[in-house]
């Protein structure tokens, strides 16, 4: 710390957290990948240069976290450390707890409500800035999420109304601060729409944060947000709020932005300025002037691709779970679907949804979509390594 009488936010950031940055799939462009990671990178190069005490990161849950038990809207991690991981690859990396626990407090005493948790296992949109932000840098995070997937949701003003807050919290602090909004863009995943994001809808985000103009942003709706996949911006709204409230509602400048078939990957810099004449990694030229929202005109008065999870549908999201998070369950169901499905209390259509193949059957009867693909995704592996396993004849 540098002796200051109040925080300092040195520098900000929103960017994309795909799995597919850690898997790297070979049905992916590696080149596009590199686009984003390389611009995660730069980004880790800017915390070399402003030397900040910590990192707030602001992330979302896949349902990795929290699932049915428990739906917080905000949570604030007050562990020693933030334990993430995605697949075979973890990190766990030391929290700022002394920080930690002086926003929580200071933002519930200014009558925002604030969740935290001393024991909560982070996903990918943790592990992504880990690895390739922070990399070897001896930086303590402040970790902090936001429901992005299990509605009812909080509107982007309420996102910015908590960053304000985090701001006014930050007043008597002498830290020097870097801020990651980790999310976004437009991308449907577990659902019918898992090919075809809104890619338009990011085209005018990009070009609304470059020019500084944030109002419409923050009119959205979650309604709206789900319509065109981009619920993940909620972190983006928490980030802007942090900036206006510390006095630096200030453009962003961005860094890389690919097209992949599933998802937009944005990558975006707030603070400091990025020079003058610095060229973003962009797969396509990007539509100037883009219209509002895209051209997109928005029709949904209800969530429709990641609806409000009925107590009807519980046991087949419940069991999703465990076959997500329980190896040996996971490996009955891999041997006998049928035997656990008639164990886990499932409605007729339940049953024969799990048993279908793919998952859009699936969430057609209650399942998340979330929980849906991740089980799909595990219970593929899980068969193969079985495969793997098992002696020639």
């Amino acid at each position: 710390m540098r002796g200051r009488t109040m925080a300092e936010i040195v520098a900000a950031a929103a960017a994309v957290h795909a799995p597919q940055l850690l898997s790297r799939p070979p049905h992916e462009d590696p080149a596009k990948l590199d686009g984003s990671t390389d611009a995660l990178r730069a980004f880790g190069r800017v915390l070399d240069e402003t030397a900040p005490d910590a990192l707030l990161v602001i992330g979302i849950d896949h349902l990795e976290t929290f699932w049915l038990e428990a739906v917080p809207t905000f949570t604030l991690i007050l562990s020693p450390e933030a334990d993430a991981h995605y697949m075979q690859t973890r990190r766990q990396v030391p929290v700022h707890t002394d920080l930690a626990a002086h926003l929580l407090h200071g933002v519930v005493r200014r009558d925002v409500d604030l969740t935290y948790s001393q024991d909560a296992v982070l996903g990918h949109a943790f592990l992504t800035p880990f690895q390739y932000v922070l990399g070897d840098r001896d930086i303590p995070v402040v970790p902090l999420l936001v429901n992005a997937y299990l509605p009812p949701l909080p509107s982007p003003r309420r996102c910015f109304t908590l960053g304000r807050t985090i701001a006014g919290a930050l007043a008597d602090r002498p830290e020097r601060l870097a801020v990651l909004a980790s999310g976004g863009m437009s991308h449907f995943p577990g659902t019918a729409r898992y090919t075809a994001p809104q890619f338009s809808f990011d085209e005018w985000v990009l070009q609304e944060v470059a020019a500084g103009r944030f109002e419409e942003l923050l009119d959205l709706t979650p309604v709206q947000l789900d319509e065109v996949g981009e619920s993940e911006l909620l972190t983006w709204f928490v980030m802007l709020g942090i900036l206006a409230g510390s006095g630096q509602s200030v453009p962003g400048s961005l860094l890389s932005y690919q097209h992949l078939s599933h998802h937009g990957h944005g990558v975006v810099q707030f603070v400091p300025p990025v020079p003058p004449g610095t060229a973003a990694n962009v797969d396509e030229p990007l539509a100037s002037p883009v219209p509002r929202f895209g051209g997109h005109e928005f029709t949904q008065t209800d969530f429709v691709y990641y609806r409000f999870p009925e107590p009807a549908s519980f046991p087949l999201n419940r069991l999703l779970h465990r076959i997500i998070t329980d190896q040996g369950l996971r490996r009955e169901f891999v041997a006998d679907p049928a035997a656990v499905a008639d164990a886990a209390g499932l409605s007729a259509e339940q049953r024969a949804a799990l048993l279908a193949d793919g998952f859009d059957r699936l969430t057609s009867v209650g399942a998340h979509p979330l929980l849906a693909l991740s089980a799909r995704q595990v219970t593929d592996l899980e068969r193969g390594a079985l495969q793997d396993l098992t002696p020639p004849t």
